[in-house]
């Protein structure tokens, strides 16, 4: 569909008519504002700045402002760039695809997986995705019309950003950042606090969003209450409070889960067991691979033989040349699960060393924590500074929502589960299951049979 110019020079002033019209697309009421304000900020030289909770759409907004700035401007270039190839290409690029198929304009412009441009003028009338990895991957485009979508940008770094924000005087140029409110610091933060005069900003929030099932801020309402950090950043689309007292910062939980890192070869895969049975618990298995912990599978009101055939599953699954290392919650119903594995080992039905880990018993630095279990939780919040989690919302919640506190020796220690509860947390067997993958770090794997691992 070729527009005429008249409808050219209308739509340039209207991106929200644009959507309607030539995108055929629905906006919500939150996504309406954020389209009815970019012709301003472009006017006034402001960038647009979004925070959002989840399944709101701004992937969608960004895909609709692509398509329109590429229409309605001769010649212009968009870089756009995330953290993570998986969030650019595979979640950013694959909605622009959608909406560039459905488009009235679609014969106007070619899309691949990096690139997305004018037919007629591919040389300098594109727009092209590049991970924020290095501040080279943002210099060096010049266009009379500029457009740079930073998707997730909360974690993209600050060198990178400072090489973007640099354009922002320009004429034509407009800067849009979306993200998931993860830090209470860098460029992202400050757009909505020591640099908000530079920015128009908005907050897309799901408790409002027609597109999010309510049953999923329930949900994490219900697990983590409306206080919590996870709430605020999942659900309202708020930055986190960050309370002094919590051993877990959600941002540094959020990192970690949309961390891109390199497996490699490994010999050793490490699994981590929470087990429960008939209660209201969940029993949770997790397996690490160097830096990278990944779910295995979650239970309820099961039998402990029947958890001890998941987890047999589960080593079967890696035992091929590996060595596996299977750590469990020792504690109350755990230890029936030890003796069985210990049993099967014997018997030579699986190969693998079990430790079963007792949290209650000794640190190794005694000095400073006041048991084993204590001291996994806080390496855990240093391994996440390097390591990768699932973005998974319980896992999130439960690692991020624990409390610590100095005991009456001076020793640190963890919020008793009692208190959680009393606080309306469910029991963090998720966080637990993940954490005791990493026990050999702490502790080696010279112990190959235990009743009550001595951490």
């Amino acid at each position: 569909m070729e527009l005429f110019e008249e409808a050219i020079l209308f739509y340039a002033d209207h991106p929200y008519e644009f959507v309607v019209d030539i995108i055929e697309a629905t906006p919500t009421d939150q996504q309406k504002q954020i389209l009815k304000a970019i012709p301003n900020a472009i006017k006034e030289r402001k960038g647009i700045s979004v925070k959002a909770g989840h399944g709101v759409g701004k992937t969608t907004i960004e895909s609709w402002v692509i398509i329109w700035f590429m229409t309605c401007f001769p010649f212009p270039k968009v870089p756009c760039t995330a953290p993570t190839q998986h969030q650019l290409y595979d979640v950013l690029w694959s909605e622009l695809a959608k909406w560039h198929k459905k488009s009235k304009v679609k014969e106007m412009f070619e899309w691949r997986k990096t690139h997305f441009w004018n037919k007629d003028y591919s040389e300098n009338w594109f727009a092209v995705a590049q991970t924020s990895k290095e501040p080279d991957a943002m210099q060096g485009f010049h266009a009379e019309h500029l457009l740079f979508i930073i998707d997730e940008a909360s974690g993209v770094p600050e060198d990178v950003m400072e090489v973007i924000q640099g354009t922002q005087t320009q004429e034509n140029c407009l800067i849009m950042m979306f993200g998931n409110p993860t830090q209470i610091a860098g460029a992202f933060y400050n757009a909505f606090h020591s640099k908000r005069q530079f920015y128009k900003t908005f907050t897309l929030n799901s408790e409002l969003s027609p597109l999010v099932d309510p049953a999923y801020c329930k949900d994490i309402a219900d697990k983590f209450g409306k206080e919590s950090d996870v709430y605020r950043v999942r659900v309202l689309g708020e930055f986190p409070n960050a309370e002094p007292d919590t051993l877990i910062p959600v941002d540094r939980c959020e990192r970690a889960s949309n961390r891109e890192i390199e497996v490699g070869l490994y010999e050793v895969i490490e699994l981590g067991i929470d087990v429960a049975r008939y209660g209201d618990d969940e029993t949770a298995i997790y397996s690490r691979v160097n830096k990278e912990i990944s779910e295995e599978g979650f239970f309820r009101k099961q039998d402990i033989m029947v958890t001890v055939g998941e987890i047999v599953k589960v080593i079967r699954k890696y035992q091929k040349g590996k060595t596996i290392l299977v750590n469990v919650d020792d504690s109350g119903v755990g230890g029936g699960v030890t003796d069985r594995l210990l049993e099967l080992v014997r018997e030579g039905i699986i190969e693998a060393e079990i430790f079963g880990v007792n949290n209650g018993s000794q640190a190794t630095d005694k000095d400073r924590f006041i048991n084993c279990g204590t001291e996994m939780w806080f390496y855990m919040r240093e391994w996440l500074l390097e390591g990768k989690i699932p973005n998974d919302n319980t896992l999130i919640g439960q690692l991020s929502s624990r409390k610590h506190h100095g005991s009456s020796t001076g020793k640190e220690m963890l919020e008793r589960k009692e208190q959680m509860k009393e606080r309306g947390l469910v029991s963090p067997d998720r966080a637990d299951a993940a954490i005791l993958t990493l026990r050999s770090l702490i502790y080696g794997t010279t112990q190959t049979e235990s009743r009550a691992f001595a951490c």
